[in-house]
């Protein structure tokens, strides 16, 4: 199992969403460290997302649309509605939230991160299917947008959530 690279390939960098319904197309979003990927899929439609979510609270920012959880879930979740997927069928997958800064006992941005994700969804009535989330190591994550599947590259492995 490999993470592809192609013409394919759609990436999203930090506070940016990307989001597909063409079968051959694959989301990535490289170099997760303390940030969030959350992919979303919708096995009837074949719609997917994935948003890279850098901080768990912010001001809304056009040129960042999902730079910040608070600001950038509802902002992901019009997007994909509008593409044509239905959220309360759709499988949801996280990858990231490492500790990577532990300055003066740390600044836990990655455990925030976490944590904003899983209350924002609650709130919305939406679960995480499946999670990569938190150790010290950054991840690169790959949505699937013909199948669903959320691979994860991490520094000595390839995993499918």
């Amino acid at each position: 199992m490999t993470l592809t690279e192609s013409p394919s390939l759609l990436v999203a960098g930090i506070g940016e969403m990307v989001l597909s319904s063409t079968p051959g197309d694959h989301l990535v979003a490289y170099g997760l460290g303390s940030c969030i990927a959350l992919a979303i899929w919708d096995p009837r439609t074949h719609v997917g997302g994935l948003a890279h979510f850098m901080l768990p609270a912010g001001p809304a920012n056009d040129a960042s649309p999902v730079k910040f959880i608070d600001t950038g879930l509802d902002t992901y979740f019009k997007a994909l509605e509008a593409k044509g997927a239905f959220l309360n069928r759709s499988v949801l997958k996280a990858a990231g939230g490492a500790a990577m800064l532990t300055v003066g006992g740390g600044l836990a941005i990655g455990k925030r991160n976490e944590e904003s994700l899983r209350a924002a969804l609650t709130v919305r009535g939406l679960t995480l299917g499946a999670t990569a989330i938190g150790g010290t190591a950054g991840r690169t994550v790959q949505l699937e947008v013909a199948d669903g599947r959320f691979l994860i590259k991490s520094l000595s492995s390839i995993t499918e959530l």
